[in-house]
């Protein structure tokens, strides 16, 4: 009864295919809670996969855990941003910014956001136009990197790319995550430290990231140090970026080979006034439901964040069973969201889902933006941009799936896309 059981030969848990694919087939044959022999002979690491015991590890004793393994790459790439600070400076740099992220202070964004979609838009009709066919993947990841960059340098982003060329372009440019991608990445750190220089040269009026955090201050008046600023613009680039260019990539797919679905999203894009959309960002949520309930769906069955650690900093009990102190353990949202108790059936695309009022799914069964203490700042955001990308396009265009099969899934850090989203439009 000490440990939960699992497979006897050691294997290196890590954000890859391999380690997806080991977790779902030990999954259908030990249950909900297994353990996993470390390769390098230390504690067994627990896979985690029963809403309920989610919600110990994320919520209920979040104090009694730390981000966990897999994060190395991260914090070369990142620094100490606040994906992966951790204790008191976390908790101090949480604070800092989590009012920037208010839905109220958002709403700057949200014509920026709108006029970057139709800038798209106008990019697709010729394309449409012309009979040719649009990689979506690429498309969306070019429009989230710039949406997040002029979230948060503001009117200072035209002064970065006045050259013609874009020092951030590499995030889509390239695909690898190594050791090599870190370093050009981290090289971009005296580009940041130049606008702020020039930020505080020439203090902005407006509402932008980069502005909230130069003038955040804690309780007693300090501010962020510079190389703390520069960590958390970096790791807003990246996990603004990344994570939403993928939902959406993945909604295109699943839209395009669902006509029913896109159907529906397209009469109630016909019956939204785009100007409110424009300025509310659809934060009235009556106003595009099935668009939410979509988006819901796309992140349930391809949640970016596809794999959570944490590493226990105290010997406690879970699933009745001692975690001593040290042991990582691993919950993984892929599987999570397809636990068919809380999902019945639980691989096919039904946006309805989300519309149920009387289910009895366990609210932790479904977490796309974790839980807990550390759940994504960024959520809103995220989603209205979603939510203002989707109806906005499907107003303008009717897309079919061009791909010869599913998608193949690239499991790196965040879940992608292998092999790009072709799709042909039609415009209406």
């Amino acid at each position: 009864m000490s440990r939960p059981p699992g497979p006897a030969e050691p294997f290196p848990i890590a954000p890859d295919d391999a380690t997806r694919d080991a977790l779902a087939g030990w999954q259908r044959r030990y249950g909900d809670v297994f353990c996993v022999p470390d390769m390098r002979g230390g504690m067994p690491h627990w896979v985690v996969n029963e809403p309920a015991l989610v919600q110990q590890v994320l919520v209920r004793q979040a104090g009694s855990y730390t981000k966990g393994m897999g994060l190395d790459r991260v914090k070369i790439l990142l620094g100490n941003g606040i994906m992966v600070s951790e204790g008191d400076f976390w908790a101090r740099q949480r604070r800092l910014m989590q009012p920037a992220f208010r839905p109220t202070r958002l709403a700057d964004f949200n014509a920026m956001i709108f006029d970057e979609n139709m800038a798209l838009a106008e990019r697709w009709t010729e394309a449409a136009t012309a009979g040719h066919s649009v990689e979506a993947e690429a498309a969306t990841s070019e429009l989230t990197l710039i949406i997040v960059l002029k979230s948060i340098f503001g009117a200072d982003y035209e002064q970065l790319v006045a050259a013609g060329r874009d020092p951030f372009a590499l995030l889509t440019e390239e695909s690898t995550r190594d050791l090599k991608f870190a370093a050009r990445f981290r090289g971009l750190r005296p580009v940041v430290n130049d606008l702020i220089e020039r930020r505080l040269a020439e203090p902005k009026t407006d509402f932008d990231f980069l502005g909230y955090l130069l003038a955040a201050r804690t309780r007693d008046g300090e501010s962020m140090s510079r190389a703390a600023l520069i960590d958390e613009v970096l790791t807003l680039i990246v996990a603004g970026h990344e994570t939403t260019a993928s939902a959406l990539a993945f909604a295109w797919y699943l839209i395009a080979s669902h006509p029913t679905v896109r159907d529906r999203l397209q009469a109630e894009a016909d019956a939204t006034d785009l100007t409110r959309l424009r300025e509310t960002g659809g934060v009235a949520r009556d106003t595009l439901a099935y668009t939410d309930h979509v988006i819901a769906e796309v992140l349930r069955l391809y949640p970016p964040g596809w794999l959570l650690s944490r590493r226990a900093t105290r010997t406690h009990e879970l699933a009745g069973r001692p975690v001593a102190a040290g042991t990582q353990v691993f919950i993984c949202p892929w599987m999570l969201h397809r636990h068919p108790a809380q999902w019945p059936d639980p691989n096919r695309f039904d946006p309805d889902r989300f519309a149920a009022t009387d289910t009895n799914r366990h609210r932790l069964a479904y977490i796309p933006f974790a839980a807990g203490p550390r759940h994504c700042v960024g959520e809103h955001m995220a989603a209205t941009e979603m939510r203002v990308h989707l109806a906005t396009l499907l107003s303008r265009f009717t897309p079919e799936w061009r791909g010869r099969t599913t998608p193949r899934l690239e499991s790196a850090i965040n879940l992608r896309p292998a092999d790009g989203i072709p799709l042909q439009l039609s415009s209406r």
